[in-house]
């Protein structure tokens, strides 16, 4: 009895269908006029099924290649026209998501289609935005640089995009205003603890786990410093996607009217703010380095001159190339509750684009199954598609064991907006939080500048 093939074997056929009547087309195979061979033809052409080779012409049809001709057949249109896209990106997203392999992937699909990816230097929501986007025709920007374009009202400046059931529904919330959806989301990561398994091994430590608050953290790190250039524990204080985390175990919402200093001051945030000011000024195991970003971070620990960091599954990919780095992940310490911060990255598309078409083909292809298994299978990236198989077994490089465990912490996932804090405020806000880590001011004058900054939120700032 013949065996049935697998949907990706049939996906295979198809899409090799589809593929080879593209360039059959574009190579002058079947010119402008002609008809396309019947449809039991190319069932016997490319072992496909009668109705299997119709979902194939439709593809073709809905990309402008043929037009059906009903009792007649397909008939090829008029060779279509090379097309460039300009596509913005922030200074990670090819490390991130391999985008040089899934460009190729996209322009073999559509091959009128050329791309050009142009990292942009913007945290956006700033007045001079439409001016800066208007070079592009699609953007890849993260959940916090949307809501900040959200809140100075710049949401006009992309396509709306129909709903895409097919991605974790808890990742399409964070990039839609109104019920509408403006970007699709493509990967996602949890902030998670990245630790050296060895130099555990080495100090009898026994390997962090869910249970560990941020007391086991210090412990252990201080234990693991060695003295002589090793230390551990540390990580990049200025990232937005690290500080805050901290407040967000406090567990309390700074939407809450009637911050009042003194309120301020005997809050879980304030807390926060001490626990984390304990941890980067000891030099027990928090060493003095002045890092300019996450990537020093990593290069670092990378090296084994730090046995624990805190990472994203995207930062990770800077250990792809690490074959020699033995390390793990396990959820953070914890301060109130084991609550984590969740990171993602999606694409607009800009309504200002001339090329609109290929410009939400790109947006859809970037989330369709082949392109979320693409990044999958060759980053360390989370996709967004909750069909796409992104486990170890999957992977042509080594990978954490405890890779999948962030399938187990959605439970504890949060995001910036749970503090409440716009995102317009953040660099405003932290710039007290930092004064008073550097000592430059007490817990008293920071509740002060923090419950100003409060008040201001709520007046300038749209609900």
């Amino acid at each position: 009895m013949k065996k049935k093939p697998t949907h990706e074997q049939f996906q295979k056929q198809l899409d090799h269908m589809v593929q080879t009547l593209r360039a059959d087309i574009l190579e002058g195979k079947y010119a402008t006029g002609d008809y396309l061979p019947s449809e039991l033809v190319q069932a016997k052409m490319f072992r496909l099924s009668n109705k299997s080779v119709r979902k194939g012409l439709d593809i073709l049809n809905a990309e402008g290649w043929i037009e059906k001709i009903p009792r007649v057949g397909s008939r090829v249109l008029a060779k279509r026209e090379t097309v460039r896209l300009t596509v913005g990106i922030n200074r990670t997203d090819e490390v991130n998501m391999k985008l040089s392999g899934l460009a190729e992937l996209f322009c073999k699909r559509y091959p009128w289609i050329e791309l050009e990816f142009v990292p942009f230097v913007s945290d956006l929501g700033g007045p001079g935005d439409q001016r800066k986007l208007a070079e592009f025709d699609a953007i890849v920007i993260n959940h916090l640089q949307f809501q900040r374009m959200k809140e100075s009202g710049h949401l006009h400046l992309f396509a709306p995009l129909p709903e895409k059931r097919e991605i974790y529904p808890f990742l399409s919330g964070l990039f839609k205003d109104g019920g509408m959806h403006y970007v699709y989301p493509i990967i996602f990561s949890p902030i998670v603890l990245c630790y050296n398994k060895r130099h555990f091994r080495e100090r009898g430590l026994a390997e962090p786990d869910g249970s560990w608050t941020w007391d086991d953290l210090v412990r252990n790190a201080i234990e693991l410093t060695n003295g002589n250039g090793r230390f551990g524990f540390a990580f990049y204080l200025l990232n937005e996607n690290r500080w805050p985390l901290f407040w967000l175990q406090a567990g309390e919402d700074l939407r809450q009217e009637g911050r009042s200093p003194e309120s301020l001051r005997h809050s879980r945030l304030m807390d926060a703010a001490r626990l984390c000011k304990s941890i980067i000024s000891n030099r027990d195991f928090f060493p003095m380095f002045l890092s300019e970003n996450n990537r020093e971070i990593n290069a670092m620990f990378q090296e084994g001159r730090l046995s624990m960091v805190i990472n994203s599954y995207m930062g990770m990919n800077d250990w792809q190339e690490s074959p020699g780095l033995e390390y793990d992940v396990s959820p953070l310490p914890y301060m109130n509750e084991p609550i984590t911060l969740m990171i993602s990255q999606g694409v607009g598309v800009l309504k200002q684009t001339g090329h609109p078409e290929e410009a939400m083909l790109l947006a859809d292809f970037l989330t369709s199954l082949p392109g979320q298994q693409y990044i999958g299978s060759h980053t360390l990236s989370i996709p967004s598609h909750w069909g796409a198989d992104s486990s170890p077994n999957k992977k042509a490089f080594a990978v954490p064991g405890r890779y999948s465990m962030y399938r187990e912490m959605m439970f504890s996932y949060r995001t910036h907006a749970s503090l409440g804090i716009p995102a317009l405020s953040y660099s405003h806000i932290f710039k007290h939080v930092r004064a008073y880590w550097a000592d430059l001011i007490d817990e008293r004058e920071l509740c002060e500048r923090m419950a100003e900054a409060l008040s201001e939120r709520e007046e300038h700032v749209p609900g």
